[in-house]
């Protein structure tokens, strides 16, 4: 490719850095020379791919919302026990379990899990359900060892319950367990500390933990355990990519216009270059939609301006698609005129005339026919005497 391609290609890299300012542009090239093209519009800074997604993974309000939900239903709960209605506490406190457990993928789950659970126990306690107090009690230790009883929240013998458990928890025989995961370098999180890059050995206390394993492009994994003592089997945690993350991967994938076209991710403007030797096309799409492609060729000058977006038309890329498979031929001094063919040269005629008369004329001869032959006697009057 020449020095005009390579001016004109600086010329793209300039003109796309200007719309970069508006949305995120990603050109992709394809066709016999796209390495070519590819190779030239990267280094003069032009976006070939969309970026990576971000290292942490943000997380659906949705998801989010449940965490409210949980914080109403303790109030709730709380609401409950001030009128000692322990039975409606304890409901409202299993559904805000449910519920807590349910979304243990959302950052700081397991501190609501852990407030859910010394609840349970304070409200049990109340009612005078020991043993459910203490797996109450048990279980916020684990979740979260920072939080504790304080004094106006219990009786002072209760709260010494509880702190008696949480030091039985600390020290309960550790649990050891791999965890594994189908995405390379997924982060593993136990009560929000993070443990490290999967596969990682997990260490901790025998009871209730929340474990929670991320990585940039899939949605977060969370999960309420029960871990028991010993060694345990590995753990391997699936890792669902997002929907962002399946359309990136669908749009990377694209190997034709139309497949780009289809799985642009909104807010980028696609520049699709379709190249053939010196020839391409530039097919250039936004949210609202594709403009009509501009043919570059060498020696034409590159546009400064794109045009708009217009209703797709099939024949005009069609037509332009022709002009791109058009071969060209390179310049070179025409050919001399073909000479004339031998019958329309004056020698040969000129031959056959001359041929055809002397035939004519042998022709002639040998039909003549031959003189008559006569024969004619002369007497001499002495040949008469001696008769």
């Amino acid at each position: 490719m020449g020095g005009q391609k390579a001016l004109g290609l600086l010329a793209l890299a300039l003109t796309l850095t200007s719309w970069g300012a508006q949305a995120q542009t990603v050109v992709r090239a394809t066709g016999p020379d796209a390495a070519t093209w590819q190779a030239e519009l990267q280094a003069r800074g032009a976006v070939i791919a969309l970026p990576p997604p971000l290292d942490v993974p943000s997380t659906p309000r949705a998801r989010l919302r449940a965490l409210v939900e949980v914080e109403r239903l303790l109030a709730e709960a709380r609401a409950h026990a001030g009128r000692l209605d322990e039975g409606p506490a304890l409901a409202a406190l299993e559904r805000a379990r449910r519920l807590a457990e349910e979304h243990a993928d959302v950052p700081g789950a397991s501190r609501w899990l852990a407030e859910v659970e010394l609840a349970s126990g304070l409200v049990a306690a109340q009612a005078g359900h020991d043993a459910l107090s203490d797996q109450g009690f048990r279980r916020a230790a684990s979740l979260d060892p920072d939080r504790v009883v304080r004094a106006a929240e219990a009786a002072p013998a209760v709260a010494s319950r509880a702190q008696e458990l949480a030091r039985a928890v600390a020290t309960a025989p550790e649990s050891l367990v791999v965890i594994e995961a189908d995405v390379p370098g997924a982060v593993v999180e136990l009560a929000g500390r993070v443990l490290g890059r999967a596969p990682v050995e997990l260490r901790a206390p025998a009871g209730r933990h929340v474990l929670r394993v991320v990585a940039p492009g899939h949605r977060a994994w969370g999960r309420a355990l029960d871990l028991f003592e010993g060694r345990r089997a590995p753990m391997r945690v699936h890792l669902s990519p997002t929907e962002d993350e399946r359309a990136r991967r669908a749009f990377e994938a694209a190997s034709t216009f139309s497949e780009a076209r289809a799985t642009r991710p909104p807010g980028v403007e696609l520049f699709f270059v379709e190249a053939r030797g010196d020839r391409a096309l530039i097919l250039r799409c936004d949210d609202a939609g594709c403009a009509p492609p501009v043919r570059l060729a060498p020696g034409e000058d590159w546009p400064t301006r794109w045009p708009e977006a217009a209703p797709d038309d099939p024949r005009e890329l069609a037509a332009a698609r022709v002009w791109l498979r058009t071969e060209t031929l390179p310049d070179r001094p025409p050919p001399p005129p073909p000479g004339r063919p031998w019958y329309r040269r004056w020698p040969v005629w000129t031959a056959v005339a001359a041929g055809v008369l002397a035939g004519a004329v042998g022709v002639g001869f040998a039909l003549q026919p031959e003189p008559e032959q006569r024969l004619r006697v002369r007497i001499e009057p002495g040949d008469l005497g001696g008769m």
